[in-house]
């Protein structure tokens, strides 16, 4: 059993997810993360579980063992997220779209049902899902990756009525664009002319996600969910 706060994060190999895994173990949690490969770095307080969070059976394999060793979740973050499928709908690969549909969207849900079976025993628990400027500007070549972050603001607003009364929150947080690898796949002329929608045009900084996420998890924020934030001003 563990004293610490526990706090799950996918996509920690690098980005976003190893800043936040860094960032959350100097606060003092005790950090489980999570990516399909294996990590090149060491944290102390961080244990590290290599797996597709669209396997039912590996993330399931993965909370029995957070049960068993820890005993309470009390924050988690899917952060995970992928864009095999950039480009114009009519020559994007099935596969493309599929892989993309079963890490987003089929990946958050997976993780948030095994989260909240271990928060509801101690009646608390933050769930923080990621979504997506692309959601508001529909950007030509992102179809499918809208799709799913759109899909994932309602999945997310259905599931914080249905798990408020275990005193678990559910909200989305959906940054304007980071510079991280999922950015470099995105066309630079593209990228700024997007941006210059957002009321703030310019490229996000990492720390304004940990610290929305601070708000979030804090536990006076327990009247804070079923809600998206946009960063940037989009």
């Amino acid at each position: 059993m563990s004293d610490k706060s526990v706090m799950v994060i996918t996509g920690t190999r690098k980005g976003i997810g190893k800043y936040l895994a860094e960032y959350y173990v100097g606060k003092g949690f005790k950090v489980i993360g999570c990516s399909r490969e294996q990590i090149e770095f060491e944290i102390d307080n961080y244990q590290h579980f290599c797996l597709d969070v669209s396997s039912e059976t590996d993330v399931k394999k993965m909370f029995s063992i957070i049960r068993k060793n820890y005993g309470r979740l009390d924050v988690l973050i899917n952060n995970v997220g992928v864009n095999y499928a950039l480009s114009p709908v009519l020559i994007v690969p099935y596969e493309s779209a599929l892989k993309t549909i079963k890490t987003n969207l089929l990946g958050t849900f997976l993780m948030t049902r095994e989260a909240v079976k271990i928060m509801m025993r101690k009646s608390y628990g933050r769930i923080i899902n990621f979504g997506s400027m692309a959601v508001k500007h529909e950007v030509k070549g992102e179809a499918i990756y809208s799709a799913t972050k759109t899909a994932i603001g309602s999945f997310t607003r259905v599931v914080a009525k249905e798990i408020y009364s275990y005193g678990i929150t559910c909200n989305v947080i959906s940054p304007a664009a980071i510079d991280t690898d999922l950015m470099k796949n995105v066309n630079s002329d593209a990228l700024e002319e997007v941006l210059s929608r957002n009321a703030i045009p310019d490229i996000g900084r990492i720390e304004d996600v940990s610290n929305t996420i601070d708000w979030l998890i804090n536990s006076e924020s327990s009247a804070i969910t079923g809600q998206t934030i946009y960063l940037g001003g989009v």
